[in-house]
């Protein structure tokens, strides 16, 4: 039986396209992506993708006509999509005469990882691996210890910090296709040392040992992570002094790492899957990574992750050795632009912000001193950052003297 095709609208207006489709009616989804052509070929680099989801098939068929009505007021007109080299149909065509001698050791790499067939976006994923189905049903009871096993991580740890691999920022000059795509988790980093958690700092944190129980003797990266939008309840419960149980219950250590395997990354995380599934501890869950298929894929699932309340996605070189500074080896990829830069001075405000704070002066770590003016509640006006304290904001670029273009308060970086 022929499949049947989603109803779809394909437009054109000198070098630009619009496409409107149905892609789902459970529930009701409209895709719609719209960029630049290059004659007949999508600009994989321009396009941009939103979702939007209705209660009835009704409603989406009202709202996708009278966007397509907007269009054609515009000057735009309707095409045969099929006289179209749509991006994922350049992707499959590249994939077939790739040449590159990058992308050609990189699928072969891929080859030893044991991924799942992606058929939910990663999101979802990440969701099923908090639930605990991507290892089996856990343990009614206390999984068994695995005291002073390495289970093939690394060499035994210690009791000292190590230093983190940190992420660049991912731009449209990089080619995702073939690297390893998982979600941006909004949790505090943690490396785990065999026997302590460490910030990124390396301060100590105190945490139940039954939350433990059975973990690898060796070194883990990852993220103790409560849920999407929980960062500052988790902080809370994660810096007592006393730690209590009943609040750490909900907490998961996601770990995407083994710092101390002189192996590439799709070693590393092979083996730390089969780790994880082996412990069964419901504490203990692996990230779970898809293979990037290219520019549309990962801007389709950037859309989902943000519709859900992530932060956004991360990639990663699966060929990498894991390094402990910044690195382009693995990159976030995210609408906004983030970063981090120290307060050296508050700014009075004025107007209604009288007597208040008006802007934080901050300066980055490459000596970039400006001022973040907007993001504050009332309350952080009121008792703002202490000078010295680390923040985190987002920006859209940067101006030709380097500084962040509209800076954003996010929040104090309280777990660093």
């Amino acid at each position: 039986m022929k499949k049947q095709q989603s109803p779809e609208m394909y437009l054109i207006k000198n070098d630009q396209f619009w496409h409107c489709q149905f892609i789902s009616l459970k529930p009701i989804t409209i895709q719609i992506r719209n960029g630049f052509l290059n004659g007949n070929l999508e600009q994989q680099e321009t396009i941009e993708i939103s979702l939007t989801k209705f209660p009835t098939m009704e409603r989406g068929i009202e709202v996708m006509s009278d966007q397509i009505q907007q269009k054609l007021h515009k000057g735009f007109r309707e095409i045969n999509s099929n006289d179209i080299l749509k991006a994922n149909e350049q992707q499959f065509q590249e994939k077939m005469v790739a040449t590159s001698k990058k992308d050609l050791m990189q699928q072969k790499i891929l080859k030893k990882v044991n991924l799942p067939e992606q058929r939910k976006p990663v999101v979802a994923l990440t969701d099923d691996a908090t639930q605990g189905k991507l290892v089996g049903e856990w343990p009614k009871y206390r999984a068994r210890t695995h005291f002073g096993e390495t289970l093939d991580l690394g060499p035994p740890g210690d009791t000292k910090p190590i230093a983190c691999l940190l992420a660049g920022q991912w731009n449209e000059s990089i080619n995702p296709t073939n690297y390893l795509l998982s979600e941006k988790l909004d949790g505090m980093r943690i490396i785990w040392s065999g026997c302590e958690m460490f910030t990124r700092t390396g301060n100590s944190l105190n945490f139940p040992t039954s939350f433990v129980e059975g973990w690898p003797t060796t070194y883990l990266d990852g993220e103790l992570w409560l849920d999407r939008g929980q960062f500052q309840k988790l902080v809370s419960i994660a810096k007592k002094k006393q730690s209590d149980y009943k609040a750490w219950k909900d907490i998961k250590f996601m770990v995407f790492d083994a710092p101390l395997l002189d192996e590439p990354f799709v070693n590393r995380y092979s083996k730390l899957k089969k780790a994880i599934e082996k412990i069964k501890n419901p504490h203990l869950v692996y990230v779970p990574h898809v293979v990037c298929r290219g520019y549309e894929h990962l801007k389709e699932e950037l859309a989902l992750a943000q519709q859900a309340g992530g932060e956004g996605l991360m990639l990663r070189d699966p060929s990498s050795i894991y390094e402990g500074k910044r690195s382009n080896t693995l990159l976030k990829v995210k609408t906004t632009m983030d970063s981090e830069a120290t307060v050296i001075d508050h700014i009075s405000g004025m107007g209604k912000f009288k007597d208040q704070l008006g802007a934080l002066k901050v300066q980055t770590d490459a000596g970039i001193t400006f001022q973040i003016g907007v993001g504050f509640n009332s309350k952080l006006r009121k008792d703002p950052p202490k000078i010295g304290s680390r923040v985190s904001y987002t920006y859209y670029g940067l101006t030709d003297d380097g500084k962040p273009r509209f800076p954003v308060f996010e929040r104090i970086r309280e777990d660093i």
